[in-house]
């Protein structure tokens, strides 16, 4: 029973019954503890999470693996990573391969572009979940260059990619569209939008308008609930002015009661969490941020800087376009981090959307004029902007 709260849509009343179990003086076993644990994974129940570890210290289940493994699940979903090394640390010579893999996507799902390498040169073994972390981690922090190396060394070891390697590495090299689409065409099973949605963003990208078009309306029909693909697809026309193909996409969405998710920032500061939206206001601070903005916008002029309006997907006027794009929800979190950090000072923002391109240059060139790093983590990868460049090398 513990088990089927744990899967369901309500996974915190796992607690419920395990309080009845303990009323009731039955002893847990480990897979009690494992099935509590994974609740709290799945629920986000950090609070609740360490009550159970101090269940499982108690009753003496803190060597077993599978609890262990849990364990390091949890604080790695909740952002504790520290929490899940120290027990990882406690049992190094009681871990297998599924604690290494928990404990290796813990530091990749923290950005952490160096721990994750020192942790997977130290494997003692190794399956394809190991290799295909190890690449998405690469991958999402931009750098290709390791993540083909690593697929090398992966095929080397004798193990057999499966489709996420593909996936994963599609997304790493695929600039080469047309052996990408060569490699989708001739798989044995059928491709699932995920690939066509890789070589999609590749079109965009490139500037491949008419092979663009001709993906996204496939897309469209392979996933017709998606809105993320109706967005890419008038995206590719509104590169090419096609006002008229936009709207009717647009239409499109509205037909289908497919709405555009709504985009927002946000940036831990001052002791807790900031969010903002586009065009945001509401901020406590926000005249300040407003001041600013102005202040940023006066610095990148002056070092260059000219507005990409190619995000607005909507046929007005190149002023209005530029003051959309101004007040995007990336473009008020990093106003507020310049305002509220200290001076040569790192701060990290997390989107819940791919950045625009316009942001993303002008993220790169804040971090040059106002000497920053600043660390993104939006719909797609890490980006860690420095010295007027990103770790993605504008590919992303």
């Amino acid at each position: 029973m513990i088990r089927c709260f744990a899967k369901s849509e309500s996974p915190l009343q796992s607690l419920v019954l395990y309080s009845c179990v303990l009323r009731n003086c039955v002893r847990p076993n480990n897979y009690s503890f494992t099935f509590l644990l994974q609740a709290c994974s799945k629920g986000l129940g950090l609070y609740e999470g360490v009550q159970v570890h101090g269940h499982v210290l108690k009753l003496g289940f803190g060597e077993d693996v599978y609890v262990r493994n849990a364990l390091i699940h949890l604080y790695s979903s909740c952002r504790r990573v520290e929490s899940s090394k120290q027990v990882f640390d406690e049992s190094p010579h009681h871990c297998d391969v599924v604690t290494w893999n928990a404990m290796l996507a813990g530091f990749a799902r923290d950005g952490r572009v160096s721990a994750v390498e020192n942790l997977f040169d130290e494997m003692p073994e190794r399956d394809v979940i190991s290799w295909n972390t190890m690449l998405m981690a690469y991958v999402h922090n931009g750098k290709l260059e390791e993540a083909l190396e690593c697929f090398k060394r992966m095929r080397g070891s004798g193990l057999v990619p499966d489709e996420a390697t593909l996936v994963i590495m599609l997304s790493a090299s695929a600039q080469l569209i047309s052996e990408a689409i060569k490699v989708i065409e001739s798989m044995a099973i059928s491709p699932d939008p995920v690939l066509w949605a890789i070589v999609l963003c590749a079109c965009r990208i490139h500037g491949l308008a008419e092979l663009g078009e001709k993906i996204g309306n496939r897309l469209i029909e392979l996933d017709p609930t998606y809105d993320g693909h109706y967005v890419q697809l008038a995206s590719i026309y509104a590169n090419s002015r096609k006002w008229e193909d936009v709207a009717r996409v647009r239409r499109l969405m509205t037909e289908r009661n497919t709405s555009k998710v709504a985009g927002w920032s946000l940036i831990e500061a001052q002791g807790k969490v900031h969010r903002f939206v586009a065009g945001d206001r509401e901020h406590e601070q926000s005249l300040e941020i407003q001041k600013m903005l102005e202040v940023i916008d006066t610095r990148l002029a002056a070092a260059g800087y000219v507005p990409n309006i190619s995000p607005v997907l909507h046929d007005i006027g190149e002023e209005e376009k530029q003051n959309a794009i101004k007040v995007h929800s990336e473009r008020l979190a990093i106003a507020f981090g310049l305002l509220v950090t200290g001076p040569g000072s790192c701060f990290r923002i997390v989107k819940n959307l791919r950045v625009c391109w316009d942001c993303h240059e002008v993220t790169k060139m804040i971090t040059k004029v106002f000497e920053r790093e600043i660390i993104v983590r939006d719909g797609s990868r890490f980006h860690h902007f420095k010295e007027g460049k990103c770790s993605c090398l504008d590919y992303w």
